[in-house]
C-alpha cells in the first residue's frame, strides 16, 4: 500500500513538473511573439497599439459601434478645417471590447501621454455588463502592463491565481497572435465600414414592441468607468462620452448621463435619433450604421463636438 501511494505521488510530481515546464515554455515563446505584433493587423495588434504605442492628438475609443460609426478621415479633416491646424487622429475602438477593456485602454493612454481629446463611444447597457471577456482579451499583456494586471486582478482571487499561468493567459489566443504577425500590415486610421443593410423591418418592428427591462449597473464595470472619468478630470485631459445611434432603441442612457454630469464630463447622446430611426437604408443592423450612415453620423457628431475641441 505504501509503495502504491509513493508511486502515485511520484507520478503526480512528475506530471506537475511537466505541466510547469510546458507552461513556462509557452509563456516565453508567446511573450516573444507578442513583442513582434504589428500596429494595424487585427484586434490583437490594435489592442497592443492603443495600450502601448498610440500617441495621436485625438483618440476614439469604443466597441464595434465606435469602429463602425466614426469615419476617421472625415472627422479628422473636419477638425483640422475648424481649428485651422492639423491634429492627428486614430480610431482605437475594437469590436466586442466594451466598458472594461476601454476603461483599461483609457487609463493606459493617459498614463503614457496626454492627448488633446479623447472620444469614447459607450452606451449605458455596457455599464450593466459584468462579463469580463473583453478585458481578458488583454491577458497576454498581464506581466508587461501594470494597468492591465490591475484590471485582471480586480476581477477576483480566482482570476488573480489563474493569470499566473501562461497556458491560461494565452488559451485560445496563440493561433490568432501568430496569424496577426504574418498578416500583411496596412497602416490605417482605425475606421472599419459595413456595407448594405440587414434590417428586417417587419420582424424588427414586432420585436421592438417589447420594452427592455432596466438592468442593474455592474459594480466592477461601473467602478472602472468612474475611475477613468475621475482620472481624466483630475489630469485636465478633455474626454467626451458619446453614444452613437442605435436603430429604434427601447432603452436609454439616463443613468449614464447622470454619471457623466456627476464627474463634470460632457455627454453627447445620439442613441435614439429620429433621423436614423426613419432611414433604415443607413442602418447595417439593429446596433450598427452602415458606411453611408457612418458618414452622415460623423458629420452630425462633429457639429456637436465643436464645443469641446481644443481651440488654438
Amino acid at each position: 500500500m505504501k509503495k502504491e501511494t509513493a508511486r502515485f505521488w511520484k507520478t503526480m510530481l512528475i506530471f506537475t513538473a511537466m505541466i510547469a515546464v510546458i507552461d513556462i515554455t509557452v509563456g516565453i515563446v508567446a511573450d516573444r511573439l507578442m513583442d513582434k505584433l504589428p500596429d494595424y493587423s487585427g484586434d490583437f495588434a490594435k489592442d497592443n497599439y492603443r495600450l502601448h504605442r498610440l500617441e495621436t492628438d485625438v483618440v476614439i475609443l469604443g466597441s464595434s459601434r465606435g469602429c463602425y460609426h466614426y469615419v476617421s478621415r472625415q472627422l479628422s479633416d473636419s477638425i483640422d478645417a475648424y481649428l485651422g491646424k492639423h491634429l492627428s487622429l486614430y480610431n482605437a475602438a475594437i469590436s466586442a471590447k466594451f466598458a472594461n477593456s476601454n476603461s483599461c485602454a483609457a487609463e493606459a493612454i493617459i498614463a503614457r501621454y496626454h492627448p488633446q481629446l479623447v472620444i469614447w463611444d459607450i452606451s449605458e447597457k455596457q455599464l450593466c455588463n459584468g462579463q469580463v471577456e473583453d478585458i481578458e482579451f488583454s491577458s497576454p499583456f498581464y506581466w508587461k502592463d501594470t494597468i492591465v494586471r490591475r484590471y485582471l486582478d480586480n476581477i477576483g482571487l480566482k482570476e488573480r491565481i489563474l493569470m499566473k499561468s501562461s497556458l491560461y493567459r494565452y488559451n485560445g489566443k496563440l493561433f490568432r497572435i501568430v496569424s496577426t504577425i504574418f498578416s500583411p500590415e496596412a497602416p490605417n486610421d482605425g475606421y472599419e465600414s459595413k456595407r448594405g443593410s440587414k434590417i428586417d423591418l417587419a420582424k424588427y418592428n414586432k420585436e421592438a414592441e417589447v420594452s427592455m427591462p432596466l438592468l442593474e449597473l455592474n459594480i466592477y464595470t461601473l467602478n472602472n468607468f468612474e475611475n477613468v472619468l475621475k482620472k481624466y478630470s483630475s489630469a485636465g485631459v478633455p474626454l467626451v462620452i458619446v453614444c452613437s445611434p442605435k436603430f429604434r432603441p427601447t432603452d436609454n442612457n439616463k443613468r449614464l448621463a447622470a454619471i457623466c454630469e456627476k464627474h463634470g464630463i460632457p455627454f453627447i447622446d445620439f442613441y435614439d435619433t429620429p433621423y436614423f430611426n426613419d432611414h433604415p437604408e443607413l442602418i447595417y443592423d439593429a446596433n450598427h450604421l452602415n458606411d453611408d450612415g457612418a458618414h452622415v453620423y460623423t458629420a452630425l457628431f462633429f457639429e456637436q463636438l465643436k464645443t469641446y475641441l481644443p481651440m488654438p
